[in-house]
């Protein structure tokens, strides 16, 4: 098997046990009834432990693609480190053609992502990836996410740094 698969296999991996580990601890929560709280986050924060709920974040509309919200996670995509951020798109809308200077591995939260590879979102041949959906995408590789039928919620982690190029085919 080549080097890069075994990497994407783990990389896919590992962000799936973290997202099954927040997953039972939100569903721990509501077994118990009880609700995060003050008490509860500083024992948390006291270990160096951090847990994102997509509900729970600061999102901030994207200034470059209308109907497509961010918000930050573990990380500075700006260093040379591991980084996490979250992604929400309305139905509808295509995140147009882009590429990233490292790889990307995507886990579908909720909603069904159609995701498709080149430089054109009008001439690329999606694909749908239902929650809980893990994509590696290898540094370089232009590709288009589209909520076609649905809001979306991703997750995208990466070491950086990282930055977004949109191809210049897009008509």
């Amino acid at each position: 098997m080549k080097k890069w698969m075994i990497g994407a296999v783990v990389a896919a991996a590992l962000t799936t046990f973290g997202a099954t580990a927040i997953a039972q601890q939100d569903a721990s929560t509501r077994e118990t009834g009880q609700v995060p709280g003050a008490k509860q986050k500083e024992s948390v924060s006291e270990k160096g432990i951090e847990v994102f709920l997509p509900p729970d974040l600061a999102w901030e509309d994207n200034p470059d693609v209308p109907g497509v919200q961010n918000a930050s996670g573990v990380g500075d995509p700006t260093k040379p480190q591991l980084y996490t951020s979250f992604g929400k798109i309305e139905e509808g809308v295509r995140f147009p053609s882009h590429t990233h200077p490292d790889a990307r591995i995507t886990t579908v939260l909720s909603g069904i992502m159609f995701y498709g590879v080149g430089e054109r979102s009008d001439r690329v041949e999606f694909e749908p990836y239902p929650a809980g959906s893990v994509i590696y995408t290898p540094p370089g590789t232009p590709h288009v996410m589209w909520a076609k039928e649905g809001e979306i919620v991703v997750q995208e982690s990466g070491y950086g740094p990282t930055d977004i190029e949109f191809t210049s085919n897009e008509e």
